[in-house]
Formats: structure tokens, C-alpha cells, sequence
């Protein structure tokens, strides 16, 4: 714990990435708008002005107008096949360069690309944001195991949305006792995240996405993320006021919550699925899941509410409602839903995507 102040508890929360994590900003860079470099198998994004003030400077507007139309081919190529410009002309229109990982190879056309989120200045960062909703879940989940499900079903707009009703149990504060789902009643008031520390280029990687079926099969999905590589420490703060939280949130509840939560993903959801070939041997203890691609029970409570048999029942509409094309109408016969569990390629092993070691010091 680096400090106190009276109830202010401060931690330092240190995630270790246990494999790729990636969290969006929503932009995705199109495939003609970076460059793979497939001798060093790195690829550098744009700053779009300079890059354009580049291309008139060398008097390149009009052939890279016509390369735009043209299907296919990569800018890399254009630029140094095509136009004969070397790294030292276009590297300073460079904004950063990072390893293309299993995500681009020599042998496979380009994809998109979707961003990870960054600061002002361009830099890497996990938002604070991020990582409390991942607490969230796993503190929702063990006020469940220990007080049980509020009711005995899901109201129509929970059910569509996939959602449990989160205020029984954390809307305790009755600071305002006229309308419960108000947020000043949350007892998560009690907890702050503060954003990261800025991620190095150097520590970033391409990670793609691999469906795995419940016997171990793979199929690769057209998907292309920027991602926080394995072995990276991520630094934030964590500050609990024990003025709000009154002891019920603690250091050790919080490793115990996500103890128990790895426990039951593990028991629940993941040992339903043979593990593939090349699968790096992951150990899911003391971790959370963080950021997209890590899928959908990673994130829902719907399970643990309801129970494993309504729970599988009801992922599996909500699922067939969200992607009728994906046959999740079998999922209850399969025993589980979502039926894949999701897996990205790092160093040539399989592993489940956005998985973090927690440490607070």
C-alpha cells in the first residue's frame, strides 16, 4: 500500500498481461493506411499530415489517388516498389511502430486494423474505467455466491441486454432513498481507478482472433487488434474509501472475489472446452479478464444469477437474438453457451485473450 489518509486506502495495482490484451478506441486503421514491413515484420502507423504533405512533396498525389482505387496491394509496396522512396523519406511521417505478431504474415493479404485507445499525446493507456468494470464483475459475482440471486428472473429489458439487476446489490448507500438506481447510492463510490501509466510502442503487438469449439477445433476470424503484449506490467492506482465502503470492500475481499471468480470460470465455462493443439498452459489464478476479445462470460453474471442451467438457457436466446448466423440455437445441447471460447496467437501458442496476473502492493 503506498499511502493513507484517515479511510483513503491507496494501493499500487500492478496487471501483468498474461496474453494480448486490447482495449478499443474504436478507430480502425484501414489496411491501405499502414505499412507492414515484411523483412523487419513490423508495422508503422501514419500521422495522415505528414504523410499527406510527403506525397505532395515527391509529387505522389495523383498515383497514390489511383493505388487507393486499385483492389488490393499494400503501401508499403507502393511506396518503395512503386514510388522508389526509402525508410528515410517516409520515416518521419511515421507515428509509431510496433511487431506484427501471428496477426500478418508474408503469405496472407492485409486486414484492418482496430486501434487501442491512446492519450493525447499518442500514448498507450489502460483507462481506469476498464479495469474497475472488470472488479465490478468479479465483486458482483461474489456478492452473488454469498447472498444469492435478488429474484427469480430477469426482467425483458435485463434479458435483451444480457445484464442482472447490479443496484440490489450495490446500491446500498440509501443516499438517496427516493430513487434506488441512482449512482450516488453505489457502494462502488468507495472505489477509484486511477488511468495507467503510458505503455511503450516497444511493448505493443498485433493479436488476432481464433474461435475455439467446445472440442478443441479452431477457426480463425478476420479480426486484427493492437494489443498490450504478454510480460508487460501495467501500472495504475487503486484507492478504496473506507468512509463508503465500511470494511466491505477490502485488499483481501478483493483477492478473494477474484479467486473465486477465476475458480468458477474455470470450472464453469472453460472446462467445457478441449483445449487445441499448441495451447499455451495458462494458469487463470489471481487474474482478470480485461478489454474486448476476452468474450462474453468473461463480463456477464447471468450464470452465476440464475444458475447453470437457466443461465445456459438464457445466454444461449441472448446469444441466437445477437448472431442468428453463429447456430447458437444448439448451444443448450452442446451444454454451454457461447459455445467458442476466445483465443488469440502469441509466439506460436493459443491463448485466451485479455488475460491479466493482479497485484496490489
Amino acid at each position: 500500500m503506498s499511502g493513507t489518509a484517515g479511510c483513503i486506502q491507496v494501493f499500487d495495482l500492478v496487471l501483468t498481461a498474461q496474453a494480448p490484451v486490447f482495449i478499443g478506441d474504436g478507430k480502425t486503421i484501414l489496411k491501405k493506411f499502414y505499412l507492414f514491413n515484411k523483412r523487419t515484420h513490423k508495422v508503422s502507423i501514419l500521422d495522415e499530415p505528414k504523410f499527406f504533405a510527403l506525397l505532395i512533396q515527391k509529387n505522389l498525389v495523383d498515383s497514390y489517388e489511383r493505388f487507393m482505387l486499385n483492389q488490393g496491394g499494400s503501401l508499403f509496396d507502393f511506396l518503395t516498389r512503386d514510388c522508389h522512396l526509402s525508410e528515410t523519406d517516409w520515416k518521419p511521417a511515421v507515428r509509431y511502430t510496433f511487431d506484427a505478431g501471428a496477426a500478418l504474415d508474408a503469405h496472407h493479404a492485409l486486414t484492418d486494423i482496430q486501434a487501442f485507445i491512446r492519450d493525447t499525446s499518442g500514448r498507450v493507456y489502460v483507462p481506469g474505467s476498464s479495469v474497475k468494470g472488470a472488479l465490478r464483475t468479479i465483486l458482483l459475482h461474489q456478492m452473488i455466491r454469498e447472498t444469492g440471486p435478488k429474484s427469480t428472473d430477469l426482467k425483458p429489458d435485463e434479458r435483451q441486454r444480457g445484464v442482472i439487476p447490479e443496484e440490489a446489490y450495490l446500491h446500498g448507500l440509501k443516499l438517496n432513498r427516493k430513487k434506488q438506481d441512482d449512482m450516488v447510492n453505489s457502494i462502488l463510490r468507495g472505489i477509484q481507478v486511477s488511468d495507467s501509466m503510458p505503455v511503450s510502442d516497444e511493448n505493443m503487438v498485433l493479436a488476432d482472433k481464433w474461435d475455439c469449439q467446445t472440442n478443441g477445433t479452431l477457426k480463425k476470424v478476420p479480426v486484427c487488434r493492437e494489443s498490450i503484449q504478454p510480460g508487460t506490467k501495467i501500472h495504475l492506482k487503486l484507492t478504496l474509501d473506507q468512509s463508503v465502503l465500511k470494511g466491505r470492500i477490502t485488499r483481501e475481499s478483493i483477492f478473494r472475489a477474484i479467486e473465486s471468480f477465476d475458480a468458477y470460470y474455470d470450472a464453469t465455462y472453460s472446462s467445457r472446452f478441449s483445449q487445441p493443439r499448441s495451447a499455451a498452459v495458462t494458469t487463470i489464478k489471481q487474474c482478470l479478464f480485461l478489454g474486448g476479445g476476452a468474450g462474453f462470460f468473461s463480463k456477464s453474471l447471468i450464470y452465476p444469477y440464475l444458475g447453470e442451467k437457466r443461465g445456459l438457457q438464457e445466454t444461449a436466446k441472448i446469444m441466437q437474438e445477437c448472431f442468428r448466423q453463429h447456430n447458437h440455437d444448439r448451444d443448450v445441447a452442446l451444454g454451454i453457451s457461447p459455445h467458442t471460447l476466445k483465443f488469440t496467437k502469441y509466439q506460436g501458442e493459443f491463448c485466451p485473450m485479455g488475460l491479466c496476473k493482479v497485484e496490489l502492493q
